[in-house]
C-alpha cells in the first residue's frame, strides 16, 4: 500500500481496516490487563464511526470477576492530499539505461500539523499512534 498513495485517504479514514487483526490486538491488550474477552468479545464496527465494541471479564484472582463493555472509536489524526495525477505517472525516461525510473518521494501526509515525506526506497512511516487516536465512547 505504501507505493499506492491514492489508497491512503481511505485508510486514514478507516475504510478497509482489518477488523480481525484489530480484535486480536484488543484481546492481547485485555490479557495484559488481567482480563479476557467475554460474551460477544470484540465486535468490529459496520463503519469506522460506529467503533469497536469489546466486552471483557477480569482474570486477576479477585473474589468476584468483573465484566465491562466499552465502545472504542478510532479517530484519524492525519490528512492526505494526494499528488496530482500527473505526479503519479512514472517518468517516461528511465534514470539508467534499461532500468526502472526512481520512485519519487511521496508528500502530502500531515499528522497533527507535522508534514511527512515518505521515501519509497527506505520508508520511515508514522506509527499507529501518529496516525490515529482511540476514543472511548461508551457502550450503547
Amino acid at each position: 500500500m505504501i507505493l499506492f498513495p491514492e489508497q491512503w485517504d481511505g485508510f486514514l479514514r478507516g475504510v478497509g481496516y482489518d477488523g480481525i487483526a484489530a480484535c486480536e490486538r484488543a484481546e492481547v491488550f485485555a490479557k495484559r490487563n488481567e482480563a479476557k474477552m467475554s460474551g460477544d468479545g470484540c465486535v468490529p464496527p459496520a463503519s469506522a464511526a460506529d467503533g469497536f465494541r469489546v466486552t471483557v471479564v477480569t482474570t486477576g484472582g479477585e473474589p468476584r470477576d468483573a465484566t465491562a463493555s466499552a465502545r472504542a472509536v478510532i479517530v484519524p489524526k492525519c490528512t492526505f492530499e494526494p499528488p496530482g495525477a500527473e505526479e503519479l505517472e512514472p517518468e517516461t525516461e528511465p534514470t539508467e539505461p534499461g532500468g526502472e525510473p526512481e520512485p519519487e518521494p511521496i508528500a502530502g501526509l500531515t499528522c497533527d500539523d507535522e508534514a511527512w515525506t515518505i521515501d519509497p526506497d527506505d520508508p520511515a512511516l508514522p506509527s499507529a499512534s501518529d496516525l490515529f487516536t482511540v476514543r472511548l465512547a461508551g457502550d450503547e
